[in-house]
């Protein structure tokens, strides 16, 4: 039954799936919050959710990229129908674009965004390392990358969503990862939301020659 209800988390299904999806939008939204800021998103902006959920990151981020668009990609069904109607006068407008299917695999150009977050989705990817390697291909020169997610704490109860978020070695793996996989200016930034403690690290692609951050 545990593990049941852990996979609906990791691809929502079915009426179990709708339900978790529900728990995600009454919970996520500070941590959305959250990590929409660190992006520091500008009205131009094109932003990619990666594992989008029921849609509370990709409402925010519309939010700001007004003259900008927002695209993401979720390997469930459950979640793109939340998503899409949380959304809807956003999707209606054609400033965000919600697709189905996995992240390894983004059916984007290459340089399509200017920024790019993740939020609790990285540990559920097929492959960490091909999932990031397609972001890198799909952000342009210098664009921003923001990937959070809780973290492990062992002093909790087995139906303690922390009980199955990321160690401090898989954090560590993570930054290594990005370093090889040609990311910089990686950093960590550390929160409380929720009684979870959650880590989101913030990495750019290289600038083209003469480029700054922006």
């Amino acid at each position: 039954m545990m593990q049941n209800a852990l996979r609906q988390f990791a691809r929502p299904r079915g009426a179990l799936g709708h339900v978790a999806g529900r728990m995600m939008a009454r919970r996520n939204g500070p941590l959305n919050d959250w990590v929409v800021e660190l992006l520091d998103i500008r009205p131009r902006d094109r932003v990619l959710d990666v594992g989008y959920g029921p849609g509370l990151g990709v409402e925010r981020v519309a939010a700001r990229a007004t003259q900008g668009r927002v695209a993401g990609i979720d390997a469930s069904e459950v979640m793109c129908r939340q998503a899409l109607r949380r959304n809807r006068s956003a999707v209606a407008a054609g400033r965000v674009d919600l697709r189905i299917g996995d992240a390894c695999k983004l059916p984007f150009d290459d340089a399509s965004f200017s920024r790019a977050m993740s939020v609790n989705s990285l540990k559920f990817w097929i492959s960490a390392e091909e999932g990031l390697r397609e972001i890198h291909r799909t952000l342009e020169p210098a664009g921003r990358l923001v990937i959070a997610h809780r973290m492990h704490r062992a002093d909790v109860g087995r139906y303690d969503r922390s009980r199955y978020g990321m160690t401090e070695t898989q954090l560590e793996e993570l930054i290594a990862l990005l370093e090889t996989l040609g990311f910089i200016e990686i950093r960590v930034a550390r929160s409380e939301i929720r009684n979870e403690h959650i880590a989101a690290v913030q990495a750019h692609c290289p600038a083209a020659t003469g480029e700054d951050h922006v």
